[in-house]
């Protein structure tokens, strides 16, 4: 910056200097003398010091060298702005400036140049503390007010628009605009609150409903007080507001909660992260015995098993660090030491960000740990000798089969089954059967060593499994229980009731693979024995160069027909000799051979039955059968079919369980199956057979006695089986008749006809016999001359070409 040279020598003044200098000299503030150039003329000495130069040093400078935003002539500055002055030594300070003239004439002008140092700080630290409030409120979501009463002026802070919903000075704020943003139900409230401060300048604080302009309505909270002069008279009423709905609502979840917990039924605690109880419920006092007063501030250990406290403790410490545990089942400790089981869900306690400790919700679990052994010794023991049932057994020979071949050793089982328990269960009933096969379970156990494992396989078949064991040590043992059993006796009603065994006896590597193979290996040595003549020991080993034992052949075909799907369906048409037509077929069983032949029901099935396999192959059938149903239905035909029921399924009451269930998944017609019992496997089980067909009829389905009349005096079961057809057995319908055949047939259909029920002929296989029957009265013929059985993939082409048939003669 060039400065012109000071004068040495200033001149004398004039008499407009004489007046200039004093009234230079008389200001309290610096001035600044500056002509039209924009040149400094005079300085008084308070510029001196607020430039920090000499007087004679600043006297001929341009004004805009000291005061920069000050360029240009200075008749065309604003008179009165704040700008920035630079002193002597550089430095920058905000001043006031105010232009006046003090010598017209001659164009000069005074620049009253005050500092404004401390103002500007003064302001600056206003503004700060303002952007801090602003701040403060949008972080605390609050809002200040002020009511002017003297002016009546009513203004709001930044965070009052935005809680009210506004944008700041978009509406004349007043105490009548305020009142008009409360809700209508709290309005009157409000204002009666607000002259009671004006009557008795006492602080208020409530939580009123106000109303947004988006017409949402939020609670606020307000807290507020007068501020009064010295005399007493009101001058301004101030106070600040919350958005409160959160914490209210809030506050009114952590009520129910806390209703809830002391209401719940389950133990609810606290724990602080040293483990000391801090909260307990009555749910709590009721569940442990212990009062909130005695263990408040107690080691959760007190309620802890001491075999439990370890895994306490880690479930505490994974609570500690942030994580969640549901349906944690444990054991707790009463006050009186009984122990429970409860089921835990456990969960950290925070304040804030920080964990502080953790919850425990318990339910006592103790009763369904029970139920749950209940269900488990159900599930595992036979109900009549509490020994290992079939399934349970077999697990166990599972494994010992899996450690055998892994360690290269020898595993052996035994297999008793008793000989002519059906003759005493004929004989003096199934309670004295019963009570035989309970007497025998205690005699096997009192002769099984410890490790072995005994079970009953199901109706008069027992097993021992013995671990480590041979050939030798099974037969030995298979020879001890024969003398027992042979010797044992029981006394029943002043009769003495004695039995043998038939015992097969069958060991792991030598003879089978598998656990299963094993199993079958023991139970057919068991029937060797008893085809041999019973009350005797057979092994596995020595069956199998016997010719008895293709038979066996027969169980891994039927379970692999199962697995695989092997089974085939064949059908029959049941002729309507009213009309000719046919709309109802029986469903045959057949087996499809390794060769690809199929191999008839009567090779197989007496295996299934001797086995307990006749169930699933029953299942098998029936569940094919409703879905054909279901398909056949789908494709427009209405037809039913007539599925076969072995005896052994009568009293399988798991049958008509999965039959309803099958029905209500596929939506068919239930009367549309027809299931079929013989009625020498229906007289053998009569209650069963009835509780049986009882359950079919009531869920639909038709029932129907199949080979009927083969002993005539089965008429009197009519009157205690539900039967909706009569299959009137072959022997008395195929050719040669004799007199008697017919009286029988004659028989039959009266006796259905005045009972409501149908009749069907088998072994139809000729015309004449079919004419013959039409004249008997007989409703249905089935036979090869009818039709003979087809593959059941045919059955849609020969129930479309049945549709409408010719009158069959």
């Amino acid at each position: 910056m060039n400065r012109p040279q000071a004068r040495t020598q200033r001149s004398a003044p004039t008499g407009t200097d004489s007046i200039m200098v004093r009234l230079l000299a008389w200001a309290p503030d610096p001035v600044l003398a500056v002509d039209q150039r924009g040149h400094v003329v005079r300085v008084n000495s308070r510029a001196q010091d607020l430039f920090g130069a000499e007087v004679g040093s600043l006297e001929g400078r341009e004004l805009s060298a000291l005061l920069p935003a000050l360029a240009g002539a200075p008749d065309t500055l604003h008179p009165r702005t704040d700008v920035e002055a630079i002193r002597d030594d550089g430095v920058t300070i905000p001043v006031d400036v105010s232009l006046s003239p003090i010598d017209a004439d001659a164009g000069v002008i005074g620049v009253v140049v005050r500092d404004v140092t401390h103002r500007r700080r003064v302001q600056d630290e206003l503004e700060r503390s303002r952007r801090r409030l602003v701040e403060a409120e949008q972080l605390a979501r609050i809002g200040s007010w002020e009511w002017d009463i003297a002016e009546g002026v009513v203004s709001w802070s930044d965070g009052l628009w935005r809680i009210y919903g506004l944008a700041k000075d978009s509406v004349e704020l007043s105490y009548e605009h305020f009142l008009s943003r409360v809700h209508p139900d709290d309005r009157a409230s409000v204002d009666e609150r607000n002259h009671r401060c004006f009557a008795d300048h006492q602080p208020f604080e409530d939580v009123k409903r106000v109303v947004r302009p988006d017409g949402s309505v939020f609670l606020m909270g307000t807290q507020g007080e007068m501020i009064c002069d010295r005399d007493g008279q009101p001058l301004r009423m101030v106070g600040v507001c919350e958005d409160v709905t959160d914490k209210v609502r809030a506050r009114e979840a952590r009520a129910r909660l806390a209703s809830i917990i002391e209401s719940s039924e389950d133990a609810v605690m606290a724990f602080d992260r040293d483990g000391r109880i801090t909260s307990w419920n009555p749910g709590a006092e009721r569940l442990y015995g212990w009062s909130a007063s005695a263990i408040l501030g107690r080691q959760t250990d007190v309620i802890v098993p001491p075999a439990r406290r370890d895994d306490e403790r880690r479930a505490r410490q994974r609570i500690l660090a942030d994580e969640r545990i549901d349906h944690y089942e444990t054991q707790r400790q009463r006050i009186d030491g009984r122990i429970i089981d409860v089921s835990l869900a456990l969960s950290p306690v925070r304040d804030g960000p920080q964990i502080i400790g953790g919850s425990s919700i318990a339910r006592d679990i103790s009763e369904r740990k029970r139920f749950e052994q209940q269900l488990q010794h159900a599930a595992e023991r036979d109900a009549l000798t509490e020994l290992f049932n079939r399934r349970r057994w077999a697990e166990e020979l599972g494994m010992q089969v899996a450690r055998s071949e892994r360690y290269g050793a020898t595993c052996a089982i035994v297999v008793i089954g008793l000989d002519g328990l059906k003759y005493v269960n004929d004989s003096r009933g199934h309670p004295a059967g019963d009570e035989l096969l309970r007497s025998v379970a205690r005699l096997l156990r009192k002769r099984v060593r410890e490790g072995e494992v005994l079970g009953r396989l199901g109706g008069d078949e027992f097993a021992v499994l013995l671990p480590q064991a041979d050939e030798q040590d099974a037969a030995q043992l298979g020879q001890e229980i024969l003398q027992a059993v042979r010797h044992h006796s029981l006394l029943i009603d002043g009769t003495v009731l004695r039995t043998t065994a038939s015992i097969g006896v069958a060991v792991s590597r030598n003879d089978h693979a598998d656990s299963d193979e094993l199993r079958a290996a023991g139970e057919r040595a068991m029937y060797a024995a008893k085809d041999g003549g019973r009350d005797r020991v057979a092994l596995a080993s020595a069956l199998r160069s016997s010719p008895a034992t293709k038979s066996v052949d027969w169980e891994h075909r039927i379970r692999a027909a199962l697995d695989n799907d092997a089974f085939l369906l064949a059908c029959q048409p049941i002729v309507d000799l009213a009309t000719g037509g046919c709309s109802r077929y029986e469903l045959l069983l057949r087996m499809q051979g390794d060769d690809g032949q199929e191999i008839a029901p009567g090779e197989f099935l007496p295996v299934a039955e001797r086995l307990g396999l006749i169930h699933e192959i029953d299942r098998w059938v029936m569940d094919r059968a409703i879905t054909m149903l279901a398909e056949h239905r789908s494709a427009g035909r209405e037809l039913s079919l007539a599925v076969n029921v072995s005896g052994g399924s009568v009293g399988d009451f798991e049958l008509p369980r999965l039959i309803a269930n099958r029905i209500a998944v596929t939506g068919v017609d239930p009367s549309r199956l027809i299931l079929e019992v013989t009625e020498t496997a229906a007289i053998a089980n009569l209650d069963e057979a009835r509780r049986f067909a009882d359950a079919l009829t009531a869920l639909g389905c038709r029932f129907a006695l199949d080979d009927f009349g083969v002993g005539f005096g089965s008429f009197l079961y009519l009157k205690y089986l539900p039967a909706d057809f009569l299959k009137i057995d072959g022997d008395f319908i195929r050719s040669p008749r004799t007199r008697t055949d017919e009286l029988v047939i004659e028989s039959i259909v009266r006796v259905a006809g005045g009972l409501g029920k149908q009749t069907i002929a088998e072994w139809v296989g000729d015309e004449h016999t079919l004419g013959q029957l039409r004249a008997w009265g007989v409703d249905y013929a089935q036979g090869f001359h009818t039709g003979r059985p087809m593959p059941a993939a045919d059955l849609a082409a020969h129930f479309d070409a049945a549709a409408a048939p010719p009158a069959v003669r």
